[in-house]
């Protein structure tokens, strides 16, 4: 298949000259060696064959990246739009599969433990999702409309889930994988994404009727705790300020 245009791939300008020689070489090479890159991330355990598609996944197709966590805090940035433009061709490619019935968009606040809860999906549901691809994605942008339209211009039932962890909860967890593996999450990125998650998928399920949605509210990481809803009133949290407020408090205790 064609590769990916760089001019296609945003070009962040970082004043750091290792990022910016890092993004150019993700760029170049993504642009370069995008069938290559996408069948090396069907590879990926984790992927399940190139059924799970995500973005910060994608991220490890870059084997300098992968490889050292030092390198996974310093250049997070840098790889990360080649890495989503490399899952959206790859989510793109997978919708021409005549063989997929299904698009399962999975979307949350930063650490609310998606992964986790997609590996679990894939585990417990195999045969369900056989034909099934699950996206793990942001439903704060625009973008992600773009997303359902050509899910159902190819013909593909839609489905959403969406993890609503505490605000504390979240936070815990982005500390812990930020020790961890190393991939942190800014302080205004959080707060944006939980204060605007309402809001967004309010708007998606006045323009699109015919999705389903169930959320899964969180209090803790223990799967059992896990209360199923389908009513979106259940990630409203409030107005912004108060989120910005209650991130100081939260990550001052932590």
């Amino acid at each position: 298949m064609s590769n990916i245009k760089i001019e296609n791939i945003w070009e962040r300008g970082f004043e750091d000259p290792d990022l910016l020689k890092v993004e150019k070489m993700c760029r170049e090479k993504t642009s370069s060696q995008t069938d290559e890159l996408i069948e090396k991330y069907k590879k990926l355990e984790q992927s399940r064959k190139g059924m799970y598609i995500c973005s910060d996944l994608m991220k490890l197709v870059f084997p300098f990246y992968a490889d050292n966590i030092e390198n996974r805090k310093k250049y997070n940035l840098a790889v990360s739009n080649s890495a989503a433009c490399l899952a959206n061709e790859a989510f793109r490619r997978e919708l021409e599969n005549e063989e997929i019935q299904r698009v399962i968009f999975v979307a949350g606040p930063y650490g609310s433990g998606k992964s986790f809860f997609i590996q679990s999906l894939f585990e417990k549901n195999k045969e369900e999702l056989e034909h099934s691809i699950v996206y793990e994605g942001s439903i704060t942008s625009k973008a992600i409309d773009g997303k359902i339209d050509s899910a159902i211009a190819n013909g593909k039932n839609v489905d959403f889930i969406i993890l609503n962890p505490t605000f504390e909860l979240s936070l815990r967890n982005i500390k812990e994988r930020a020790s961890r593996i190393g991939r942190d999450v800014r302080k205004e990125d959080a707060v944006f994404v939980y204060a605007n998650i309402y809001t967004s998928l309010k708007r998606l399920t006045e323009k699109y009727k015919n999705i389903n949605i169930v959320i899964y509210n969180k209090n803790t990481n223990i799967p059992e705790d896990l209360s199923v809803s389908t009513s979106i009133e259940d990630i409203n949290h409030g107005e912004y300020e108060d989120i910005v407020n209650e991130y100081d408090k939260i990550v001052q205790s932590l």
